[in-house]
């Protein structure tokens, strides 16, 4: 369940919110920073620290979702 949730479902939610944030704020970091917060917080609760990797790499992704949809909005 946890390599589906990972590979599948928090990379699709990343780009969904990263998107969506895009249009909803006018800064296009807001959501990477709180990507960044909300898997932080899932990687000392819910998982073990070899998940902080994963919360890096959704970071990642999710600056380079908001940098191209706001630049398509301008």
């Amino acid at each position: 369940m946890e390599f589906l949730f990972v590979l599948i479902i928090c990379p699709l939610v990343v780009v969904l919110a990263s998107i969506t944030g895009s249009f909803l704020f006018t800064q296009w970091f807001i959501v990477p920073i709180l990507t960044f917060i909300v898997f932080t917080i899932l990687t000392y609760t819910v998982f073990n620290e070899t998940f902080f990797f994963w919360a890096v790499i959704f970071t990642v992704l999710s600056i380079i979702v908001s940098l191209l949809t706001y630049r398509k909005k301008k």
